[in-house]
């Protein structure tokens, strides 16, 4: 049997079709300061030119895995996959395929506040939303799991997590980091903010499904019911992750009434 291979960083990329931003998202990593990681890239049955782009990188570098869906599982079925096919790490890092880490430091900086702060259980990465020529700064700063689960800021490409400790989130519907987010919290015991811009958010992709919300067979109408069955069946243990899919709930039992199709808090 294989010894698997030790990184510091395990770091997923999922994608669909999005190979316009495909190359420059990898190439954002592969041209890091800090080069102690695996890149794991899981196409989730594209029709472009990704998985022709993938295996281009792959012949090239030798930490570079590429994972072909056979069936469709979007983003977060992708990341499982991904999680499934992980070597050893210290930590797991999330980009989507369409988006970047904003300078060549980024790793470095995550490195080093790690070792600074004695491997927390989770970082927090700020971001820049970039839409047009216009880049906007969110500063992201909690320092606990009981202020992270109640920020709006949900996207699982903000946290960086130890990889013993992350944890697999809802396939088969595209409204999955907020219930991803709450029960990651629960799990975390401690979360440092790195307070400077690691991810660059790509706002100008017209066929992401968080800009576009009838792409993909209308599959938002189809995720908010399974977003509820999703927020009834995964009951955290800690009160500060239980009010927040308490208010969830709420909310998204009236978006079901009202066929307000969203997941908006």
């Amino acid at each position: 049997m294989a010894t698997k291979q030790e990184y510091f960083f395990s770091i997923i990329i999922p994608n669909y079709n999005n190979a316009i931003w495909l190359r420059d998202c990898i190439d954002s990593v592969l041209f890091q300061t800090f080069q102690d990681f695996e890149l794991i890239l899981v196409d989730d049955v594209s029709t472009d030119d990704s998985v022709k782009i993938m295996k281009e990188y792959k012949k090239k570098h030798k930490n570079i895995k590429v994972i072909l869906n056979t069936t469709k599982k979007f983003n977060q079925g992708s990341r499982n996959v991904g999680i499934d096919n992980r070597n050893i790490s210290k930590y797991t890092i999330y980009i989507d395929s369409d988006d970047m880490l904003s300078n060549e430091n980024v790793l470095q900086d995550i490195h080093d506040l790690a070792i600074e702060q004695n491997y927390p259980d989770c970082i927090r990465l700020s971001y820049q939303a970039i839409r047009g020529d216009k880049k906007i700064p969110v500063i992201l700063s909690e320092k606990s799991p009981a202020e992270l689960v109640k920020n709006v800021n949900v996207a699982c490409w903000t946290r960086v997590i130890k990889s013993d400790l992350i944890i697999k989130g809802p396939e088969n519907t595209l409204m999955e980091d907020a219930v991803l987010n709450y029960m990651q919290c629960d799990i975390i015991n401690n979360v440092v903010p790195l307070n400077k811009i690691c991810i660059d958010w790509n706002r100008n992709n017209t066929n992401s499904c968080s800009t576009n919300r009838t792409l993909q067979n209308n599959k938002w109408q189809s995720s908010l019911y399974r977003y509820v069955a999703d927020l009834m069946d995964n009951v955290p243990t800690h009160d500060y992750c239980e009010e927040e899919r308490q208010l969830r709930l709420k909310k998204a039992l009236q978006n079901v009434l009202t066929k307000n199709y969203s997941q908006d808090k």
